[in-house]
């Protein structure tokens, strides 16, 4: 009698070594396919699309229930003021949408962990993040104070209605917003790019645009925003995760939020000044250069950990 052998199954595709790095890490599952990432953009967008519709729910609930309340709807949908609690938490969330959104859409339709978008340790390093945060808060307070003092805002500094409740969304808030852009921008959009090119350059490049065009400032800030965007890339690559960046972006944020609480900042001012762009760049260096000195640390150790 002849036995017959069952068909062998198909053996997952090698991982290549440069498939480690954080721009690749799209083809680091066996189930990669050159059209997979494309899908992940497209249900990442469809995810956003439906989490954004679903966010106006409760607007849509307190107007039913609550009768006589629609300029506070009116204030969350129609305003585009930073400067006006109520609409910032609504453009931030809506923002913070894409988050989840990413972070699903990599585990449903690319076929890889979620974790594998936050670092090549498959996982959010949340030691590392908690440093980049204290060093970049130290360094966009340390610029910032000097920039209001070189700037003579604080005698504008006064305590309003909109205080507390700007202070509660950069405490709240802008972690979730700032980390959403990464994860997306840093995240989605390298990985998505290093799928098809092998060299870092292109995934770092080629996402800024789409990041800079989704800010309305003039060509002084999209500067700024650009040299945000270009040292982001350069430092989740460098550093093989978004804990660099992320750290960067929130620390920014709520700082400027924060400050313009008290009226130190205009948080709906849409032009750059030539002090505020020597400060951002003075900080996004210096913090780029002692977050590439632990990442080149950190390497060393282990490295050395390996050693017979």
């Amino acid at each position: 009698m002849t036995i017959i052998a069952p068909p062998a199954r198909p053996r997952p595709r090698a991982v290549c070594a440069d498939d480690r790095d954080f721009h690749r890490l799209a083809r680091s599952s066996g189930r990669h396919r050159w059209w997979r990432p494309v899908l992940v953009l497209t249900v990442a967008a469809a995810l956003f699309v439906l989490g954004t519709l679903l966010s106006v729910v409760p607007l849509v609930v307190i107007g039913l229930a609550a009768p006589g309340q629609e300029d506070v709807i009116d204030r969350a949908l129609a305003s585009s003021e930073m400067s006006d609690p109520m609409a910032a938490t609504f453009m931030l969330l809506a923002i913070a949408v894409m988050l989840p959104a990413a972070l699903l859409a990599v585990r449903l339709a690319g076929a890889r962990p979620m974790g594998t978008l936050s670092s090549v340790a498959g996982r959010l390093r949340v030691a590392l993040l908690g440093r980049c945060l204290g060093l970049a808060l130290l360094l966009v307070i340390l610029a910032m104070l000097a920039f209001v003092t070189v700037d003579g805002t604080w005698p504008d500094a006064t305590l309003t209605a909109r205080t507390l409740p700007l202070l509660a969304v950069a405490v709240l808030v802008v972690p979730v917003q700032a980390a959403a852009e990464e994860y997306v921008f840093r995240g989605l959009l390298m990985q998505t790019v290093g799928a098809w090119l092998r060299h870092p350059a292109f995934a770092i490049v080629l996402p800024v645009p789409l990041f800079t065009l989704g800010h309305e400032y003039d060509g002084l800030g999209l500067v700024d925003v650009t040299s945000f965007a270009l040292v982001a890339g350069w430092l989740t690559w460098r550093t093989g995760g978004l804990e660099a960046a992320i750290g960067l972006h929130v620390a920014n944020n709520a700082a400027i939020v924060a400050f313009g609480a008290f009226g130190l900042v205009d948080l709906d001012a849409t032009e750059g000044t030539l002090a505020g762009l020597a400060c951002t760049l003075a900080v996004t260096v210096g913090y780029a250069w002692l977050v590439r000195g632990w990442a080149d640390e950190a390497r060393r150790r282990a490295t050395s950990r390996r050693r017979p």
